[in-house]
This record gives structure tokens, sequence and C-alpha cells, in this order.
């Protein structure tokens, strides 16, 4: 048997979490700024964790949890989704198949890019098992299945055997082994204005009043507090990575540690000139000056210099609360 369900691929590096739903809702007739997904969803927002018994025991996140950040899109899209998780590899792969011969492309992750032979630099080289494709097809003839990857053009191959390894993961909190996703779309696509309002209004009250405080604004502003008695070196690496592009590496070059504010002032910006709404427009110079102020939180961090990173996040958080504060009031 063999299948390849043949959708249009959008390439954008690091968000493959919303990558194979992006070219879904395109497949599907929906034409939504590509960023606003991510932006929507919980990307470029906050959430400090700490265990003791965890590696590191702080750990510092500037986006939501793709399993949350899902949940959050079908909210504010109208979609539903079916989960499989933590089964055998042998039984969820059957019915990976079945989805694909049904024409239902399915979502597949987290997943480790270890094993991934289309990314050279990571491929038996490096375990980074927090990644997601989206599967298309398959082969059992020549077992491959096929696959779009938010990093690379075009559909990629995977022997099933590195499919079934790559599967073979569990990280806590965020995915369990040979997880995979199928959506459910609704029959009338909200348009591109329809979902940024409901998106925006919705994000900007959970980065205010968050229903736990490791969560949002008031998580920044409890690290800021406690970041000054840091002494383990990977609790801030570990928050220099994740607000970089390619975590949990830390590229060479900070200047785009940005903790994707960068981007989410692009979309604020893009849609607010798009649909002439000034507070979007505002908005987006405090995210830029936001995105500023975390690159040089990460150079801080680099020094391990705890008391500088907290003066750092009281103004980032001063920053985004003034940004989202000015959205509510819009509404």
């Amino acid at each position: 048997m063999a299948k390849l369900i043949k959708i249009p691929h959008k390439v954008h590096e690091s968000t493959c979490y919303v990558n194979g739903l992006f070219d879904i809702l395109t497949w599907q007739g929906a034409r939504y700024d590509y960023s606003l997904l991510p932006i929507i969803g919980g990307m470029a927002s906050f959430t400090y964790l700490k265990f003791k018994m965890a590696k590191p025991p702080c750990m510092v996140y500037w986006g939501n949890n793709p399993k949350y950040l899902l949940k959050d899109l079908g909210e504010i899209i109208g979609f539903t989704q079916t989960v499989s998780e933590g089964k055998s590899f042998r039984n969820e792969f059957s019915k990976m198949k079945e989805h694909v011969d049904n024409d239902e492309p399915v979502m597949v992750g987290a997943l480790d890019m270890y094993y991934l032979h289309y990314y050279p630099e990571l491929y038996q080289k490096e375990h980074v098992p927090i990644h997601y494709v989206l599967m298309v097809g398959y082969d059992d003839d020549r077992h491959v299945v096929y696959v779009h990857d938010c990093s690379v053009g075009g559909v990629q191959e995977i022997p099933y055997t590195e499919f079934e390894r790559a599967l073979d993961v569990n990280v806590p909190g965020m995915s369990k082994r040979n997880t995979y996703r199928i959506f459910q779309l609704p029959r009338k696509m909200p348009t591109e204005l329809e979902i940024a309002d409901k998106g925006f209004t919705y994000k900007a009250r959970r980065m205010l009043k968050p229903p736990v405080s490791m969560f949002g604004i008031p998580a920044m502003r409890k690290l800021a507090k406690e970041i000054v008695y840091w002494e383990n070196k990977d609790c801030f690496k570990h928050m220099i990575a994740y607000a970089g592009l390619t975590p949990p590496l830390i590229a060479e070059d900070l200047s785009r540690n940005d903790g994707l504010r960068f981007e989410q002032a692009r979309v604020f910006s893009d849609l607010g000139q798009k649909y002439r709404r000034k507070e979007w427009s505002d908005a987006s110079i405090l995210f830029r000056k936001s995105g500023d102020l975390i690159v040089k939180l990460c150079e801080r961090a680099l020094e391990n210099d705890g008391r500088g990173c907290s003066a750092f996040l009281r103004e980032i958080a001063d920053t985004e609360e003034e940004a989202y504060t000015a959205l509510l009031k819009s509404v």
C-alpha cells in the first residue's frame, strides 16, 4: 500500500508546532498571516517552572507548551482535535496510515530530531525531542513515510525504522510516546480579522491574569525577585536557549533571542495597518521594545548576572503589561 496527500506546504523555521496545522488550514481555503497562529496560540508569552528534581531545577519558556497552544488555537479558530498518545508504535502507525488513506493528514510528535536525516547538523549527533511534522503519506514497499517539515521545502522521506525511533520519546508535560493528532475543521472558517480580534484579546487576558502564577506577567515579576538567588548556571542557559530559535541549543549570535517578540511586533504592525487598528500598531512598538530587552537579558544571563537579569525582567514585565492593558481597553 502507498498513499500521498498533495497539499500546499509553507516553509517557516522554528514553528513546527503550527506548521502542519497551517498547511491543513491553507489546503481547506483559509488565508491567514502565518505568524498569527503561533502568536495568538501563546508563543511570545512566558512560563516559569520550578522542580527541585528537574535538570535544570528552574526553567523559563518564552512561549506556550505546544500541547496547550493547539488547544487554545482550537478555541479561537473553532477546530477540534483527536489526540492519541502513549500507545504502541505498531498499533498507532497502523491508525496513522488509515487516516492518510482517508485524506486526513496527521500531525506527529513530539519526536526526536536525532533520527531525521534531512537535518545533517543534528542527525545521529544531537537529541532534540521536541519536534513535530505533518505526515502526508507512506509507502509500504519502500518502507518510508512522507512528511512536511517546517524548515524544509517539499515532501521529505523518513524510513519506517527511524520514524519509530524518533517517536519513542516521552517529554513530561508535553508529549508521550507515539503521539499524533487529527484536526476536524469548522464548516465555515473564520476570517483573519475575526481570529486576530478574538486571539489578541484572549492572549492579553491570559498574560495579565493567567489561571496560575507560573504564566504571564505575574510569572515574570516572580522570576525577577527570585533570579538574584540563582546559583545553577544551567538555569540561566535554559532561559537563554528558549528565548532563541533553536532550543535547547544556544546560538552564538543572540540578536534573535527575543522570545519571538520581534515577530509578534511585526504581526501587530502589519495587521494594524491592514485593518486600520491603531491599538495594534501601538502595541507593536511596545513588543519591539520588549524584544530588545529580552536580547539584553540573555546577554546578562550568559554572565550568570542575576541582579542584572532581574532589572531587565522588571522592565520587560512593565512594557508588556502596558501593551496588553491597552489592548483590553480597546475591546
